[in-house]
């Protein structure tokens, strides 16, 4: 059995556990989804004792593993584990190794292990085929495994709180994965009693009263599908005080107009797990003290310290693969470059970001700011058993930020730090790397090359170990110089190393001489125009680049461009971090810099930053314009041969990009800035505020556009100029600085006017008229809107039209002027569906529930609402608007005395409010204060 081998030959090696199971044992299965079973060799096995059926169920969730004794004793005793814990433990261990055999149950110095694989515990086999089965008959065998409920003759409140719930929960999405296949297959009828068992056993899962409606629509019984809307409607307002969510609602909605459900109960996909941790290290040699001492501390914070090229990265990888499965909320990762020659130590704000994005917090919903994400970051967290790595820190106070709070989540950070400041403030176990010693080097050295290798050149392999200084980061380099060329000698790996100094610049933690000399090789290896490439990746802004990025750089075809990326990943110049995405690390990034500044002279590297910059300017531009159909585009500089932009087809691909390049974008802005490259820092600086807006980045906005309007003064375009002033004041009317915002618009409409620029004019007469709403002056605000829609008529601008048409519209509903209201909105939503605008439609629909609710049409108006909600909760939505949205929904609800479905909406609001740290949440808690 190859799976226990490897379990008894990682255990010997690391944690010296005794009792490491032989074959001759034979058959072991355990059943825990249901009443616990165990069988061995066939036969029953009676465990009676509560407590060590307690260990036994523990120890089988993670078969193969070792389990802290720490961590033992408090799910089984809670706050009240025995004086003598670890000898206590090893009775019990005792005593199942009477039950199971003698060799079923390993102790060690830190914990104890069952000896068994996924396949003989029912619930890690379930776990496994739940989460990589695809098919119905998988799906049907996962299922088949519960007997009952999880533990359920267990007396253990560990595995009742945290254990059961959590493979509840996967048999639940299993199971509507096994029913959804069901729908597609036709089977409605068959599943209609089980789905009615269901739904009384979770009344309050909404996704199996969707698919329950759905399977009696489609079994000809339409009453019962509407009469069962209404009790779980009902249900729904009883216990949580709230209608059902919006597909849902969709549903009854289609039931009631005569159509047809969707071919399945749509469901919005739950975030994946995330699995985050970079590949295992293929090679890992030595490091036994270390291993042990991580395994058996039992503080929630522990960090691995030592000299640049240590192998901290190497090791805490292999550690975080080796415990992996005790942490089933997932693994995180994050690569800070805290002692990095030529990158800025990451921001934990934005790692915050990309963590709380992996962990299924939408991007929209995401606060700006480092403390408001850290507190998001802790409360999401607060009951996952999560694996937090964070590698080459800075110091604590980059990391302080990315620790999780109270719950069981471990954080591993490596650092040369030794971050005393952390050992103060958290539970810290701080363990030092030092070198490896002469026969460790030579081991790895063997595990990489062949033991044959090594012998044919003893002299040489000898003088390889002594250059690189116990080194392992230096030690993998020169293998894989070796294993790209197996025709060289290593007698002149050997003398290179020698003359560059035998790498002790790594002593220094610096990449120096002995680094430049061993990443020369695999730069050597690579042809002119793959070498070419990796100089030029160093002006790309991050780490990585995509290939389209890497393209323009070039000045290459993509296709020749990726196949250039290929052959620096095969010289380990490069890696794919993800699919299409390229990474170097920093010392092959400061290695790249130095040949670059060698080899390219500064208009040759000028000239691929001017592309990179209009290959981001150009996809940008065309995101946008996916992003508001219909928006007029603005005149950008040609982007010229080898400028390569990737097609995006859908508003969704356009965010997507955005999401994953902003921070990208913002940078080449500051760096044209700096360079004083005017002509292309307004139009990139247009091209990124669209997606800043609808992420309500107001502050980064108002950077941004500082920038683009000093370059436009500077470039004496004055038509850009009164552009950036008008959008300027957009962001202080966002932020409620109505007398600077007022003062922008006047100075641009100045401008526009002297140009004789009607489509300026007119959307800076839109924009004042926003801010003349929010300061109540309703009739000014309509008349703005007038003055605008003009101007947009006499230019055939049909979006600018149909944002007038709503504004006006909505302006006169604030002043009891309904008809005249509904009749301006419905003109833009017409305007806004022929020109396919969802986010217009979304705006028109809010203003139209507005018109319903205040003419005392609730049902109407709810209708409205719904639908702009739908858009706003959507990945290109956004957040701030929903909430507006759920304000009204939460006054139409309060005006249909309904106060729990208004207190539920007003509560949705104010969280998003919330964690956009916008100002109108007071406003909202104001409102829902004032509910009965």
């Amino acid at each position: 059995m190859p799976g226990r081998d490897r379990v008894r030959r990682t255990l010997e090696l690391a944690l010296g556990l005794d009792g490491i199971m032989d074959e001759s044992e034979g058959d072991l299965t355990i059943g825990l989804l249901g009443p616990l079973t165990v069988q061995r060799d066939g036969a029953a096995v009676e465990v009676t004792a509560g407590r060590l059926r307690c260990l036994l169920a523990i120890l089988a969730l993670t078969p193969g593993r070792v389990v802290p004794y720490h961590r033992l004793g408090e799910a089984i005793w809670d706050d009240e584990a025995p004086g003598h814990l670890r000898r206590t433990l090893q009775t019990y261990a005792g005593r199942l190794r009477d039950l199971l055999g003698a060799d079923r149950v390993g102790g060690g110095p830190h914990g104890l292990v069952l000896h068994a694989c996924d396949e003989d515990v029912d619930a890690t086999r379930f776990e496994r085929l739940a989460r990589s089965a695809g098919d119905r008959a998988r799906l049907a065998e996962a299922l088949g495994l519960w007997r009952g409920e999880a533990f359920e003759d267990i007396d253990c409140h560990w595995l009742a709180a945290t254990a059961a719930p959590r493979l509840e929960a996967l048999r639940l999405e299993t199971l509507e994965r096994r029913i959804d296949l069901d729908l597609a297959e036709g089977r409605h009828g068959e599943i209609v009693a089980e789905l009615e068992y269901l739904v009384a056993a979770h009344p309050l899962r909404e996704t199996l009263w969707t698919r329950l409606i759905v399977a009696l629509d489609r079994s000809g019984r339409s009453a019962e599908a509407l009469d069962r809307y209404e009790t779980a409607r009902a249900g729904l307002v009883d216990a949580l005080g709230a209608d059902p969510g919006p597909e849902l609602r969709r549903l009854h909605a289609d039931l009631l107009a005569g159509r047809p459900p969707s071919a399945g109960p749509a469901r919005r996909p739950s975030a994946a797990v995330p699995r985050q941790l970079p590949a295992e290290p293929a090679v890992f040699i030595g490091r036994e003290d270390a291993l042990e001492l991580l395994s058996g501390s039992d503080r929630p914070v522990r960090v691995l310290t030592g000299t640049g090229g240590v192998g901290k990265s190497t090791t805490a990888i292999h550690w975080a693969h080796r415990v992996a499965g005790e942490y089933p909320d997932g693994q995180l990762h994050a690569e800070l470059h805290g002692f990095s020659p030529h990158a800025v130590p990451a921001d934990p704000g934005e790692v915050l970001g990309r963590f709380l994005q992996s962990l299924g917090v939408p991007p929209r919903e995401i606060p700006e700011g480092t403390e408001a994400r850290t507190g998001l970051f802790r409360t999401v967290t607060a009951d996952l058993r999560l694996l937090v790595v964070l590698d080459n820190a800075r110091d604590a106070a980059q990391v302080r930020p990315l620790i999780p709070g109270a719950g069981s989540a471990l954080t591993l950070i490596t650092s040369r730090n030794p971050l005393t400041g952390l050992l103060v403030e958290h539970r810290t176990a701080a363990i030092a790397l030092e070198t490896l010693s002469p026969g460790e080097s030579h081991r790895l050295l063997a595990a990489r090359l062949s033991t044959a290798a090594l012998d044919r050149e003893p002299e040489a392999a000898r003088a390889i170990v002594d250059a690189c200084a116990g080194l392992p980061l230096a030690l993998a380099v020169v293998s894989a110089r070796a294993e790209t060329a197996p025709a060289r000698p290593l007698a002149d790996l050997a003398r290179h190393l020698r003359g560059s100094g035998r790498l002790d610049a790594l002593d220094t933690g610096e990449p120096d001489t002995g680094v430049r000399a061993v990443l020369s090789w695999s730069y050597r290896s690579v042809g002119r125009q793959a070498a070419r490439l990796f100089r030029l990746l160093t002006l790309a802004p991050e780490s990585d680049a995509s290939v389209e990025a890497a393209a323009s750089l070039a000045g290459r075809p993509v296709a020749e461009t990726a196949r250039l990326l290929r052959e620096l990943t095969a010289a380990r110049l490069a890696s794919e971090r993800a699919p299409g995405r390229y990474d170097t690390h920093d010392l092959l990034r400061a290695y790249a810099v130095e040949q670059a500044e060698q080899t390219d002279p500064p208009k040759r590297r000028e000239a691929a930053l001017r592309r990179l910059v209009l290959h981001y300017m150009h996809t940008a531009h065309a995101a946008t314009l996916l992003l508001v159909p219909g928006r007029p585009p603005i005149d950008l500089p040609e982007p010229g041969p080898g400028v390569a932009v990737p097609a995006l087809a859908t508003s969704a691909e356009a965010q997507a990009w955005f999401d994953a390049e902003t921070t990208a974008l913002l940078a080449l802005v500051a760096e044209c800035d700096a360079r004083g490259w005017d002509d292309l820092v307004w139009p990139l600086a247009w091209t990124v505020t669209e997606t800043l807006h609808r992420r309500n980045r107001w502050r980064t906005w108002m950077e941004v556009e500082r920038l683009a309007l000093a370059a436009a003064e500077r470039a004496g375009n004055r038509r850009w100029q009164a552009t950036s002033l008008r959008k300027l004041g957009r962001v202080h009317g966002s932020l409620r600085e109505f007398d600077a915002a007022r003062a922008r618009f006047a100075q641009a409409l100045e401008v526009f006017a002297a140009l004789g620029d009607a489509h300026g004019e007119a959307a800076v007469l839109k924009n004042r008229g926003y801010i003349d709403y929010l300061q109540g002056r309703h009739r000014d605000a309509a008349a703005c809107n007038v003055a605008a829609l003009e101007r947009y008529e006499r230019l055939g601008d049909r979006s600018g039209q149909a944002d007038a048409l709503n504004n006006i519209g909505w302006s006169l509903a604030q002043v009891g002027e309904y008809d005249a209201a509904e009749r301006h909105c419905r003109d833009a939503l017409h305007l806004y569906g022929a020109l396919g605008n969802g986010d217009g439609l979304a705006v028109c629909w809010d203003s139209l529930g507005f018109v319903h609710a205040a003419r005392g049409d609730h049902a109407a108006a709810e209708d409205c609402y719904t639908r702009a909600l739908d858009f706003y909760e959507s990945p290109e939505g956004n957040r701030h608007r929903a909430a507006a949205t759920l304000v009204n929904m939460a006054e139409n609800r309060a005006a249909m005395d309904d106060p729990g479905a208004a207190r539920a909406h007003y509560r949705r609001a104010l969280e998003i409010l919330d964690r956009l740290g916008h100002q109108d949440a007071d406003e909202v808690r104001a409102a829902l204060q004032r509910l009965p």
